[in-house]
């Protein structure tokens, strides 16, 4: 796995109750499959993910 999806902050969004959670958990599933270029859309696509919910959050962390 790439850096993102592989670390930890990802194992443990994924293991949230929340939106986010589930989207992260859709997203490794899907990476689970899919050959090097398509992790990296993949972690793109969660990092704006990622990016987008700090954001609507206010989240500084």
């Amino acid at each position: 796995m790439t850096r993102l999806l592989g670390s930890a902050h990802i194992e443990t969004l994924a293991h949230e109750e929340s939106v986010l959670g589930v989207l992260v958990r859709m997203v490794l599933k899907q990476a689970e499959h899919a050959d090097s270029e398509e992790k990296m859309l993949l972690e793109n696509a969660l990092q704006l993910l990622l990016t987008r919910f700090q954001v609507m959050g206010g989240d500084d962390s």
